[in-house]
């Protein structure tokens, strides 16, 4: 009996020396359990297929990963070109119900991504409906190619809100519109890296990713363009001024990736709740929605306008104004102690453009593009190749500062006014660093991952246009 009574208490010992342990390293170190939020449910963090379940209930505690912490990242795999940059995720949200997106995915982003996104970079996450069995099939037929692709992929499953007036609030939209502005202020309960580079299934990539497109030291690259003549930018600006009470500073609709910082998205969420006096982001989108039932939402907006205001030292901003003048466009669109400045207007380029918004039906664009990364590398181009990109030798990719065309938003008659030499010597410089990157096996350029990509279309029916 003595034995026995021994071995209990030994036991009992061991487990409070265990639970010693833990509460010691949660107080030395705070974000070692990141992956687990505030709800106590585990982010995904497998490539899997993942299964999570989520709250419409918000943190009340904003959550910080101040500048000065970044780390160099430890969780690839792999050696990586990119092992100083926070871990990200490539994130999209979509349904494979409506037809449109599918083909968009394929076609457009995924094509277009296996060639020039690295899987150094991260994963490609995409968050699904998770009553949908038609998702759920999607998700298992792509995950498939992913290896082929070089692409790792992470799949998570958003129920409906709670309150299903989320999805008809705004009128003139879809249910699946309405769920997918309202999903966009709950990401950061799917995604658990630091960073989520949020896309939509008709953003093109025309040229290979490179460290300085996303981050300026430790801080992520924002852009931004004066489009306020458009009659939905008011409208965006009167939704956003009601959701976070600040103007909108800019469009920030006019990018993608839009790179955010994961717990920006956090902290937007739970300022809304405070500014709007609700307890739910669900019942903050129904009474916004409710004073604005006619007005188009953009959340990518909202979350990037609170960004600007809260902040905005997180962020490396190059917001082109137009040629409007500095101290006047700060007299209409910002308020005092918050301008704008000369720094904040420093060029940028694009890595993508609006396909569904950008007419290029020759396919010139991703001819262009496909030449111009491969050009002047280490890489052995079949004869026809050669034969494309022949004409193209000799030409700049000023698409790079183009996002749409049907609808005017480029910089080339603002920051790159007559293709001036110092916006041609940014693609110079960009086209060195991605022939380093292409030379050092970060990018292969591997024009058979498309003939994969279009075979997985194929299950759901999508057939592709050739994409050169």
């Amino acid at each position: 009996m003595k034995t026995n009574q021994f071995y209990v208490v030994v036991a009992i010992l061991f487990a409070v020396c265990v639970l010693g342990i833990h509460h010691y390293m949660a107080y030395i170190c705070p974000t070692c359990n990141d992956h687990v939020d505030s709800m106590g449910h585990v982010a995904p963090i497998s490539h899997g297929v993942s299964n999570i379940r989520l709250t419409t209930d918000v943190e009340k505690v904003p959550v910080r990963h101040p500048v000065s912490s970044i780390q160099p990242t430890t969780s690839r795999k792999t050696v990586s070109h990119f092992k100083d940059v926070p871990d990200m995720t490539l994130t999209v949200r979509m349904s494979s119900n409506v037809a449109s997106l599918l083909n968009f995915f394929f076609c457009t982003m995924l094509r277009s991504l296996t060639l020039y996104w690295s899987g150094q970079l991260g994963n490609l996450g995409l968050i699904l409906d998770k009553e949908s069995q038609e998702d759920h099939k999607f998700a298992e037929n792509i995950q498939k190619y992913q290896k082929q692709l070089g692409i790792n992929m992470s799949f998570y499953y958003e129920p409906l809100p709670k309150n299903k007036r989320v999805l008809t609030v705004v009128k003139g939209r879809s249910h699946g519109y309405n769920r997918q502005l309202y999903s966009s202020f709950i990401m950061d309960k799917f995604i658990s890296t630091p960073i989520v580079a949020w896309i939509d299934t008709d953003g093109k990539f025309t040229t290979p990713v490179a460290r300085d497109n996303i981050l300026t030291g430790n801080k992520l690259r924002v852009k931004g363009m004066d489009t306020f003549q458009y009659s939905w930018l008011k409208s965006w600006n009167r939704f956003t001024e009601r959701m976070i009470g600040k103007p909108m500073p800019s469009d920030f609709m006019t990018y993608f990736p839009v790179y955010i910082w994961r717990d920006t998205i956090t902290n937007c969420r739970n300022y809304i709740l405070k500014y709007l006096n609700v307890s739910t982001i669900e019942e903050a989108y129904i009474q916004v929605g409710s004073q604005e039932p006619t007005a188009p939402v953009s959340s990518v907006n909202i979350i990037m306008t609170y960004a600007f205001y809260f902040e905005k030292e997180r962020y490396d901003w190059h917001i082109d104004i137009g040629n409007v003048d500095l101290q006047k466009y700060n007299k209409l669109h910002l308020i005092p102690g918050h301008e704008l400045t000369s720094p904040d207007l420093t060029p940028d380029f694009h890595v993508t453009l609006h396909d569904k918004y950008y007419k290029d039906d020759k396919n010139i664009v991703n001819r262009q593009a496909y030449c111009a990364a491969v050009n002047n590398t280490v890489l052995n181009m079949e004869h026809n190749i050669k034969q494309m990109c022949e004409p193209f030798k000799t030409n700049e990719m000023w698409v790079l500062f183009e996002f749409c065309n049907k609808v005017k938003q480029e910089h080339l008659t603002t920051w790159c006014k007559n293709k001036n030499k110092h916006c041609s010597s940014m693609i110079k410089e960009h086209y060195d660093k991605t022939r380093q990157l292409v030379n050092k096996g970060v990018y292969n350029l591997d024009l058979k991952k498309l003939t994969l990509v279009e075979e997985a279309a194929k299950f759901h029916n999508v057939k592709c246009q050739p994409f050169m």
